[in-house]
């Protein structure tokens, strides 16, 4: 890799090339720009190579932000309270709250749900900083086009939910889980109950997700299927199980996922479209997120292990081999895969 003082300019020059081809594309389809504003587009309708311009820009952006802060910045803008915002709009529902096409004012807003107006206001200016709503005059709050997200996706407000409410608490014991158990051996010497959320790709009618939900209460699960089998599946009642209509060979809509679940499907796939699906998701993978991948073990028409392998690796090499686990007299296996 090229010396700092090169990397930014070399950094710079990729962005400003990824995101003219993405300019120029939505330009010459009359699509609207990216925008903060509320009527901001959710979805930018981009194929699949404008996807990876995306991804890159996205990448390189962030390597430029780390590089020129420099290390003492690296160290000290590392921000606690950095989802104190999206907390306060979970807990107080605020985003419905709001006019999708209005205003109201911070003081109004304040007495609706029953808290400190000056309190209320340092938070979600907070909020406003990271583009979580917006103050189009002194004293007013609007939406932005990620809080009207929040406020018409019930996915959306669920999936900040999960965060603020299991996800983030748990970072701050996990250190303190360590110390208490040095070796790590068993599942519940962890910093988080057995909670989380799964997506299930290809999960059919749900039959397997609806299982999960009965063994460990505390997880989320959507099920993500084409439209016709999610038209005729239903949820059910005291279950905290979604269905969502997603293509898994498109690039995956739901980002910070604790596992993604492929149970039996990869199997019904020539190598490369197992390759296609699992780069859909690479574009919202963290590290060590989990990718597991339940398959048939002893059929000799089946991949077996080592070919499986070569596919994540083909798919690409980030993609790293943990384990395989099989119950004694079972044909099932389940497989994980992290990202790093």
């Amino acid at each position: 890799m090229l010396a700092a003082s090169y990397r930014i300019a070399e950094l710079a020059a990729e962005i400003e090339k990824q995101t003219q081809r993405i300019d120029n594309y939505l330009t010459s389809k009359s699509f609207p720009h990216p925008s903060f504003d509320v009527g901001g587009p959710v979805d930018l309708s981009l194929p699949p190579d404008l996807k990876y311009s995306r991804a890159a820009v996205l990448r390189t952006t962030q390597e430029l932000n780390d590089l020129l802060q420099g290390p003492e910045n690296l160290i000290f803008n590392h921000q606690h309270n950095r989802l104190v915002h999206l907390k306060l709009i979970s807990h107080f529902d605020l985003a419905n709250k709001i006019p999708i096409h209005g205003e109201i004012s911070f003081k109004n807003l304040a007495a609706t749900v029953g808290v400190d107006r000056a309190a209320l206001i340092r938070i979600l200016h907070l909020g406003i900083v990271c583009h979580m709503f917006k103050e189009p005059r002194l004293g007013m709050i609007a939406h932005s086009t990620a809080s009207r997200q929040i406020a018409e996706d019930p996915l959306a407000a669920s999936w900040v939910g999960a965060n603020v409410d299991e996800m983030w608490p748990a970072p701050a014991k996990t250190v303190d889980a360590l110390v208490k158990w040095p070796q790590a051996e068993e599942p519940n010497q962890a910093a988080t109950i057995p909670s989380g959320t799964v997506i299930d790709l290809g999960g059919s009618h749900g039959d397997a997700a609806f299982a999960l939900a009965r063994k460990y209460p505390s997880l989320r699960l959507i099920v993500q299927e084409l439209p016709e089998v999610v038209t005729n599946s239903q949820e059910e009642e005291d279950l905290d199980v979604k269905f969502m209509v997603h293509d898994f060979f498109e690039e995956q809509l739901v980002k910070a996922t604790d596992v993604y679940l492929y149970r039996w499907n990869l199997h019904n796939w020539p190598d490369k479209y197992c390759i296609k699906t699992l780069r859909a998701l690479i574009p919202v993978l963290k590290r060590w997120q989990m990718d597991l991948t339940m398959l048939k073990i002893g059929n000799a028409k089946e991949q077996d292990l080592d070919e499986l392998k070569l596919v994540f690796q083909d798919a690409d090499p980030r993609f790293a081999f943990k384990g395989m686990m099989q119950s004694e007299g079972s044909k099932l296996a389940i497989i994980e895969f992290t990202w790093e």
